[in-house]
């Protein structure tokens, strides 16, 4: 079936959701089954991402990565097997993945995707990850910032009027993204971002919940707490192994964490209200800590892990017939000086390195290629 597709990859977590042409219109987005963000490259490039990835990591764990979209346009690249590839290769062999899991359930490749980035991605890193999936052979791509698909998501529910500033905070297993928009015409446009220096929100609280339990009960499963922090959300009270945790315990355990994580948002004023997204705001007690820290309005979107994914599927669905490059450079909009940051660092790591020779891998299915990229980004940019 005709579609458009939504993709979100995260640290820890890869979401995807599906909009479908069902006649006169296309149907709202469709989140498929969420994947571990993990893929193993075989010796004869054979690419395998989530479960079966961490199946094969068990007998072969020099060829499986994590953590590849964060590190696009980091010139260090990743050594599976014998083997090395550059980030953003790695993230479009993902990408592709997900693409043909989709392409084989919906019996056609994507028209379109809209592929989410952090807000603090600058031309550099979006243009390398923009050639790779072009070099994968993959369909139009459209690269906007996570909290801009956040905030098309939320707009599809509720109206937002031009001119309107609205920050989004989007909390995962392994980063804090926070940022602040403003409502354009037609799109949002980014004011401003921030990544906490602190520990990311997610696996700190794991650890807090972690430490919790083993003084009272010695030693738990590390996988007890991350499990336990997930029910905690929706149940009053539960059961983890011997102990029982309620809330209320829980809530005391990370508020002092969470104040201290998410401290950037106290420069953020004149916000119409705050969306929540990522898989760690679905803590009742998040909303609280960010209201508390800016005053005003918190809403925590449905089903907030696939909250990108959705949005980011929606915008891939609006596109129809646009140029989907003009899409790839979101402006920064100035005239706000109390919220002007740091320039961001879309720089190639700085430190000299000695060169990287990337050894030829002929990609499967047209989906996985290691880059050609070398040399500096004056000359990538030519």
């Amino acid at each position: 079936m005709r579609h458009v597709l939504g993709i979100d990859i995260g640290s820890t977590g890869i979401a995807a959701a599906v909009c479908r042409d069902v006649g006169e219109r296309w149907s709202e987005p469709v989140v498929r089954a969420p994947v571990e963000s993990v893929v193993h490259v075989a010796a004869d490039a054979t690419v395998s991402v989530g479960s079966e990835a961490q199946r094969q990591s068990a007998a072969e764990p020099d060829r499986v990565a994590r953590g590849f979209a964060r590190r696009v346009g980091d010139e260090v690249p990743f050594l599976l097997g014998d083997e090395l590839y550059t980030a953003e290769a790695l993230t479009a062999a993902v990408i592709g993945w997900v693409v043909d899991q989709a392409a084989a359930d919906e019996g056609e490749p994507a028209e379109r995707i809209a592929v989410s980035h952090p807000p603090s991605w600058g031309v550099f890193r979006r243009k390398l990850l923009l050639d790779a999936l072009r070099a994968a052979g993959l369909p139009p791509a459209i690269l906007l910032p996570s909290p801009v698909a956040a905030a098309e998501g939320h707009l599809a529910r509720e109206r937002i009027d031009p001119g309107t500033l609205v920050g989004v905070c989007r909390i995962g297993g392994e980063h804090v993204d926070l940022a602040v928009l403003r409502r354009g015409a037609t799109t949002f446009d980014l004011v401003t971002s921030a990544e906490p220096s602190e520990p990311s929100a997610g696996r700190m609280l794991d650890d807090l919940l972690f430490e919790h339990l083993r003084e009272q009960w010695g030693d738990v499963p590390r996988a007890l707490c991350t499990e336990a922090k997930a029910r905690l959300s929706t149940a009053p009270e539960i059961e983890a192994g011997p102990a029982r945790v309620t809330r209320a315990e829980f809530e005391r355990l990370v508020r002092p964490a969470l104040l201290a994580t998410l401290e950037p948002l106290r420069r953020y004023e004149r916000l119409n209200a705050v969306l929540l997204v990522g898989g760690t705001a679905a803590i009742p007690v998040l909303a609280e800590v960010v209201a508390e820290l800016t005053g005003c309005r918190v809403v925590t979107e449905p089903e907030p892990a696939s909250a990108v994914a959705r949005g980011a599927a929606l915008v891939a669905r609006l596109h129809e017939g646009a140029a989907v490059e003009s899409t790839a450079l979101v402006p920064k909009v100035t005239g706000f000086a109390d919220l002007e940051p740091d320039e961001p660092d879309d720089e190639p790591p700085v430190p000299p390195r000695p060169p990287v020779v990337l050894t030829p891998l002929e990609p499967p299915r047209r989906r996985f290629v290691p880059s050609r990229r070398g040399g500096s980004r004056s000359e990538d940019d030519e």
